[in-house]
């Protein structure tokens, strides 16, 4: 196994010997393993540990067994401690995502304070199976197809050689000592639910799926290549810039046999997501001046070609964008100033809102996507929260005293034409949470400098 992990490294050019390497030690069966072959194949390491504080006692057993590990290989340790809730909350965004932020972001601080070249991560064959999976649930694309990447920057990832059967053996026979995350073997976390319940559901109809899903993702990863080399070639021929703004030929891309394909992978470039790229390319058979809007750019449907300039200041305030379930589920989006994050909660009888205006809490089933973020027109409405009767926004202007300035710059936040938050003031008491509401959407304001 040590040859094999050695020959894995070389063949990938993921680290020399002469490369200073953060190792990321849980203290779970993998980062043992990984720390073992990294001292016995003799690279040149140190180990870094973060404490998410999400365990309690067995969080801080795990902190000390990799502080004895330490010891035992006399390398350097670096312990990180976080109060991962807390920042799961004030960020508006899910348990494991604030540890993955918090862990990645700890691993660069240490790489650049302590001239680490690299920082190695245990993921292995068959995480990668679990990724590709829980991407292929989120829709991601080739993009999201192809597994874990070997390296990514300045993390690499040297166990991906092996199976989870094949680090079990070496464990056993070299008898190393590690710790159990009980959580693993929890189905509330989606990516525990595929390594629980719909792996063995897929072995059970093919003993053999991890073997051949694997050999798919590194048929997908060449695929990808192949895919993005001639994305590139497509968007030479198509777009061309002329002064400040882009243009896109309508009929070259109409020419192109998966015109959808090319327009999508042109358009993500300028942070169109993928409601508005459906609606632009409706817009063809339609009359010139169509307007798109992202959070930093405006497509202009023109009678030949789509023209993309980069928003004004003054343009982001007048912009409106549309946001699809892909942006609520990745947790964040910005448009200018606002920065709007999101977090679908589980109700139950704990649940105790935040009374904060900035902050407002909806019933998820009740909400249609996309959502669209707009300025407010004269003849809107809503039924504020807390009342039976709808309101004309006008009157709750007045109500309120907001001046002319503080009206100009009120977004809006609606459902299929219905208003569900006036952005920072009040939400609509048709979308509010009740005790038969199932998943709780969590939207937390943030207001931003604009330095455009």
């Amino acid at each position: 196994m040590i040859e094999k992990f050695k020959k894995f490294i070389k063949d990938n050019n993921l680290a020399s010997l002469n490369h200073q390497i953060l190792l990321a030690v849980s203290g779970g069966p993998d980062s043992v393993v990984m720390l073992d072959l990294f001292s016995k194949s003799g690279f040149n390491f140190a180990i870094s540990h973060v404490n998410f504080k999400l365990r309690g006692k067995d969080s801080d057993d795990d902190e000390n067994f990799v502080r004895n590990l330490a010891k035992k290989y006399e390398v350097e340790i670096f312990v990180s401690t976080f109060d991962t809730e807390k920042y799961a909350n004030e960020n508006g965004i899910s348990i494991e995502m604030a540890a993955r932020e918090l862990r990645y972001n700890e691993f660069e601080k240490i790489m650049i304070n302590y001239n680490y070249n690299f920082t190695a991560v245990a993921h292995h064959k068959d995480d990668a199976i679990e990724t590709f999976l829980l991407n292929l649930t989120r829709g991601t694309g080739i993009r999201g197809l192809t597994g874990i990447r070997k390296i990514n920057g300045k993390i690499i990832r040297p166990m991906l050689c092996f199976s989870r059967s094949e680090i079990e053996t070496y464990i056993s026979e070299n008898q190393l000592q590690y710790r159990i995350d009980k959580t693993n073997f929890e189905t509330n976390y989606t990516r525990n639910k595929i390594r629980n319940t719909i792996i063995p559901l897929f072995e059970q109809i093919n003993p053999s799926f991890k073997d051949c899903l694997t050999e798919t993702v590194e048929y997908l990863s060449q695929v990808k290549q192949i895919y993005f080399n001639e994305v590139e070639w497509q968007k030479k021929n198509i777009v061309s810039k002329e002064n400040d703004c882009y243009l896109i030929s309508i009929q070259k891309l109409q020419q192109n046999p998966q015109p959808e394909c090319i327009i999508y992978e042109i358009l993500r470039d300028f942070e169109f997501n993928k409601s508005q790229i459906s609606q632009i390319l409706k817009s063809f058979d339609s009359e010139s001046g169509k307007t798109f809007y992202s959070s930093r750019y405006r497509l202009i449907k023109d009678r030949n070609c789509l023209i993309i300039n980069e928003l004004t200041k003054t343009e982001k305030s007048l912009s409106s964008i549309l946001i699809d379930k892909n942006i609520i589920e990745q947790g964040k989006f910005s448009l200018g100033s606002i920065h709007l994050e999101f977090q679908i909660i589980k109700n139950n009888k704990n649940f105790k809102p935040n009374r904060d205006l900035n902050v407002s809490y909806f019933d998820y089933n009740k909400i249609k996507f996309p959502l669209e973020l707009r300025n407010w027109q004269n003849g809107d409405w809503f039924v504020p929260f807390g009342k039976n009767q709808k309101k004309k926004l006008s009157d709750f202007f007045i109500d309120n005293k907001l001046n002319i300035n503080k009206k100009e710059t009120i977004k809006l936040l609606c459902s299929e034409n219905n208003i569900i938050w006036l952005v920072g003031l009040r939400s609509d008491n048709r979308y509010r949470v009740t005790p038969d509401s199932q998943d709780i959407l969590k939207i937390t304001l943030k207001y931003f400098e604009d330095k455009h």
